[in-house]
């Protein structure tokens, strides 16, 4: 019976994980702005703005003081779903108030990008390792699983195989594999992105720290957004753009 159960109770075990992970999946950019402040400028034209949440497939933004609409109603969110959430131009982030604590820590935030430590750096090399043997670490656990098949009685379950493999390429597409050579070498640095606008080319240089598969994301740009909230903004933001939108051109220097 053990050799039976044993199996099957690590499927088990492995379904939950993924499910898990699945549900707890974030893209590696959009994760910087999670449950902050931030302003979404559409391809209409059109300008979002609340405390983004962070979803595998949708958007959130939820209203710090939610007013009354026309019909009378305090909508305090605003959901974005997967075709929506295509039509992203850029997710914006102003930076804290200058002279606050907050404001403080942003501008070491960005010391710290600008000059990475040893540590995350190799943290980053071991990343890219793993993305690099992703299929090959695919290949061993299909050929894991097809020996315990041949040596258990889990192979005279129907379908186990298939959703034992089904399993591990869940748990390893949680994990993102998106790596370029250029732009992990312009991580860290001062780049310069290109966007096609009215059929011009706009430039926004800023400090790249992170890419993704539909993502780049820049700290520190300067831009000016065309939207009034009713405050006072700063000239300076942290910005994401899609990548299916803009690519980056240029790396910079001092």
């Amino acid at each position: 019976m053990l050799e039976f159960w044993l199996p099957m109770a690590l499927l088990f075990i492995a379904a939950t994980i993924t499910a898990i992970a699945s549900r707890r999946k974030r893209d590696r950019c959009l994760k910087f702005f999670h449950r902050e402040p931030v302003m979404i400028l559409m391809q209409s034209g059109k300008w979002l703005w609340g405390r983004l949440v962070a979803y595998p497939k949708t958007l959130e933004l939820v209203f710090e003081n939610p007013e009354k609409d026309e019909s009378g109603l305090r909508k305090a969110s605003y959901v974005l779903y997967s075709p929506e959430v295509d039509g992203i131009k850029q997710i914006v982030q102003p930076p804290p108030t200058p002279g606050t604590p907050e404001y403080e820590r942003w501008q070491k935030e960005i010391k710290r990008i600008a000059n990475p430590s040893l540590i995350r750096r190799f943290r980053r090399w071991i990343w890219n390792i793993f993305n690099t043997l992703r299929d090959a670490i695919s290949q061993s656990l299909s050929m894991v699983i097809g020996s315990m098949k041949k040596v258990t009685p889990m192979g005279k379950v129907s379908g186990a195989d298939k959703r034992a493999g089904e399993i591990g390429d869940t748990l390893l597409g949680t994990i993102p594999n998106a790596y370029e050579p250029v732009l992990e070498k312009y991580l860290s640095k001062q780049v310069v992105v290109e966007m096609l606008e009215n059929g011009e080319v706009v430039e926004f240089a800023g400090l790249l720290q992170e890419y993704s598969e539909k993502y780049l994301l820049l700290r520190n740009v300067a831009y000016t957004p065309t939207q009034n909230i009713g405050r006072e903004l700063p000239d300076r933001f942290d910005i994401i753009f899609p990548r299916s939108l803009a690519l980056v051109r240029h790396c910079t220097v001092a």
